[in-house]
């Protein structure tokens, strides 16, 4: 903790320094947005607007315009500045999140190469996603946030993604990897997604979005803003609810029921004035009621009826409340340097009751693997309401996971350009201290199962599991993108101060301790002509090690490459990019979502070395099909090619690892990935299409042909849509996913076979005024 504090009381010194070296010369452009440091993205109010835009670009070349100050009137005002910086880059724009209207975060993704997605429960209510062999469980390896803010419960203590803000709330997705991915943090091994929500509209605005489909679907968005010259107000509702698509074996309930509200005000200086202030005051509160599981089906009673839930889960179910406060200030400082200040808290509660094993077993991966391999024919056969419970061994244990996080803490950026002569500068620099705890505690109830109902046992409710984990960290970062002729040059370091405590409060068991690891990365793009360059850029990957994570265990450590080309023309813009992940250290963490058991809950184990390479294809843009722009055809594809490889044989007791050797490939991790997207659009009318295809994928480590009880299958799925805008106050739409109603493995985590969702419907209706 000393440490901390001495290197904070450096930090000025730090901002100080560059800050003078970014003094405006004459001619130099104005300052964009502020660049992420250390997890600020890049804030745009509006864009460019081009008919060449795309949907999903591998890189947002088209430039960013800053943020306010704004007129009082409904007119935006829109300063062409800089490129975003080399390396691989993605951007899903509203007009693409509004195409598809997918609630879903994982099927959003699935057109950005590079990204890796395990489903679990068919809605995203939970995701899992992972970028250039990252893990996908619980998106723990991802630094994820919402407007340039971390938003896992508590990203260095316990990031697993139990919460996401609502896809329906997004006006975009940015996707960083690459050298770039290293302002944010404090993961930088796969990258960042930052999920930014509506900005302040310029003038008084009102929507609503009001859809029902299949399994009881509905969803209501309501949203509007008052504005002025010098202050402005945003209100925002959103209600999401389904029966769910699975079928309990006593028709008991499968769906979930969702709700979240946000006010945002904004007070500033004038727009003219020569020192520009601006205040932003958010608060939002969301919760969540959902019956889910963490129960799978084995896999003949999947092959015969893949929406089926066992009885043994009825009384499986999610409850969780999230609250946020955020301030964010504002101040330009003339036209070429800009500070950003944001100040943040969340609150996380969630209860997780759901069966996990039985008295006499409690396996349950093995259980359903092998539900006829000696007694677990029996308690299999309880599982599924067919047997009732005759001996204490034979009661299910419904395990609650009871969780408390708090997420704090200031960031501040600068950002500054200036320029010599034939080279411009664009310096990022800044500063986070962070703080987040996790408080978990387990109780563990038995139930009885009597004629295919769950009836509470007399065994007493245990407390197997009560700990305090808390992490304080300071994050520094500076950045220097250089222009000079057709070079782009982008060099930067982070700098992680980290320090942890862990108590256990049953046994009394305490470890603390603290560590820093500096973070370089650099890259490079030259322009051969204006439509191609090349591109190439190495950085260090780093996760931070769990504080309730043994002392030999070590944090995750990479040296990542990249190298590629992209061609940026009038309509079509396309990346081809190779990349090579050198892992000294591949972590695995133990949650439950992982297949772990309860006892492993919260354990790491050290993986060792690891090379994971490949190559990521990204083509994007908007054809126009008549000379008077009326009709146009967007386009949009990902290509992903990933191979893995252990590279030391070892036995380990993380299950996705199991018994490794040498060669083996890293589980959830599919060969190929593709992605195809179209539309054809006229100012009134929308019609689109899209194709996704995963190639199949491996369970447990290891190597050659998949073994079937190991095996995720292959799938292949068609999504259509249509619009019709016939006014401002009246757009209908229509939405059909899995249109071929295909339903695969598509994950065994963690416990039993778990499904795809199947061919689906919804229909809506929106009003802008």
């Amino acid at each position: 903790m000393s440490r901390l504090i001495t290197i904070s009381s450096a930090l000025g010194l730090l901002l100080a320094c560059v800050v003078p070296r970014a003094t405006a010369s004459p001619g130099a452009p104005p300052v964009p947005a502020p660049g992420p440091a250390p997890d600020q993205s890049p804030a745009k109010t509006a864009e460019a607007p081009t008919a060449s835009d795309p949907d999903v670009t591998a890189q947002v070349e088209t430039p960013a315009a800053p943020p306010e100050p704004e007129p009082a009137s409904g007119a935006e005002t829109i300063e062409i500045v800089d490129r975003a910086p080399p390396g691989a880059r993605a951007e899903l724009t509203k007009e693409a999140l509004e195409r598809d209207e997918h609630d879903d975060l994982h099927k959003v993704l699935r057109g950005v190469a590079g990204v890796y997605l395990r489903d679990e429960d068919g809605y995203g209510l939970r995701p899992n996603i992972g970028m250039r062999g990252a893990a996908a469980d619980r998106s723990a390896k991802v630094t994820l946030m919402e407007d340039g803010v971390l938003i896992a419960p508590a990203p260095y203590t316990a990031p697993a993604a139990y919460y996401v803000p609502l896809v329906t709330r997004l006006s975009r997705i940015e996707v960083t990897k690459g050298p770039s991915a290293i302002r944010f943090g404090p993961n930088t091994v796969g990258g960042a997604i930052d999920l930014i929500g509506e900005p302040m509209p310029g003038e008084r605005a009102g929507y609503v979005d009001i859809a029902g489909g299949s399994d009881l679907y509905g969803k209501l968005h309501v949203r509007a803003a008052e504005r002025r010259e010098r202050w402005g107000v945003m209100a925002e509702y959103v209600k999401l609810r389904s029966d769910g698509f699975k079928e309990l074996d006593n028709r008991g309930p499968t769906g979930f029921d969702k709700d979240d509200v946000q006010l945002t005000t904004r007070l500033m200086s004038e727009p003219s004035a020569e020192t520009y202030h601006q205040l932003d005051l958010r608060a939002g509160y969301g919760r969540e009621l959902s019956h889910e599981t963490y129960t799978g089906l084995t896999d003949a009673d999947f092959a015969d009826e893949p929406q089926r839930r066992y009885a043994g889960s009825q009384l499986d179910e999610m409850s969780w409340d999230h609250w946020r406060l955020r301030a964010t200030h504002r101040v330009d400082l003339g036209s070429h340097i800009r500070i950003e200040t944001a100040a943040y808290r969340h609150k996380f509660q969630r209860a997780w009751g759901k069966v996990d094993g039985f008295v006499g077993q409690r396996d349950f991966y093995q259980l359903l693997a092998q539900p006829t391999a000696g007694a677990n024919a029996i308690y299999s056969a309880i599982l599924k309401g067919e047997a009732d419970s005759t001996s204490p061994e034979e009661q299910l244990v419904l395990g609650t996971n009871d969780r408390h996080f708090t997420s704090q803490g200031i960031q501040t950026v600068i950002a500054a350009e200036h320029t010599t002569g034939p080279v411009a500068h664009h310096i990022d620099a800044g500063a986070r201290i962070h703080f987040d705890r996790a408080d978990r505690r387990r109780f563990e109830d038995a139930y009885d199962m009597m004629d295919g109902q769950l009836v509470r046992a007399q065994r007493p409710r245990e407390l197997v599991l009560d700990s305090r984990a808390e992490t304080i960290a300071l994050a520094t970062f500076a950045e220097d993108r250089v222009h000079y002729k057709r070079l782009e040059v982008s060099a930067g370091a982070r700098l992680e101060l980290i320090d942890y405590r862990f108590v256990d409060h049953q046994t009394m068991a305490q470890r603390e301790g603290d560590y820093a690891v500096f973070i370089p990365g650099i890259g490079a793009e030259y322009h051969v002509t204006d439509e191609a360059s090349v591109l190439a850029g190495v950085h260090r990957g780093f996760v931070p090690v769990a504080p309730s994570a043994n002392a030999d265990v070590r944090p995750e450590s990479s040296v990542n490459y990249e190298a590629g080309a992209r061609w940026r023309g009038a309509s079509i813009n396309a990346d081809l990019i190779g990349f090579y992940s050198d892992y000294s250290n591949l972590k695995g963490s133990c949650t439950l979502a992982a297949g772990c058991t309860e006892v492993q809950e919260g354990e790491e184990y050290n993986g060792g070395q690891v090379r994971v390479w490949g190559v990521e294809a990204q083509v994007g843009g908007e054809i126009t099909l008549d000379r008077r722009r009326e009709l146009a055809l967007p386009v949009a594809a990902a290509y992903t090619l990933t191979r893995s490889s252990f590279q030391h044989a070892f036995a380990s007791e993380f299950g996705g690892w199991g018994m490794v050797e040498q060669g083996d490939e890293l589980p959830y991790l599919p060969r190929h990935q593709l992605s195809l997207s179209s539309a054809v659009k006229t100012p009134r009318y929308e019609l689109g299409a899209a194709a996704r295809y995963q190639s199949e994928g491996r369970d447990v480590a290891g190597q050659g042909a998949i073994a079937p009880a190991e095996r995720m299958a292959a799938i292949f799925t068609i999504d259509l849509s249509a619009h019709a805008r016939l006014h401002a106050l009246a757009e209908l739409y229509a939405t059909c996913s899995n249109l071929l109603d295909e339903q695969v493995i598509i994950s065994r985590r963690p416990y039993g076979a778990r499904p795809n969702p199947p061919r689906m419907f919804a229909v809506g209706y929106k009003a802008r005024f």
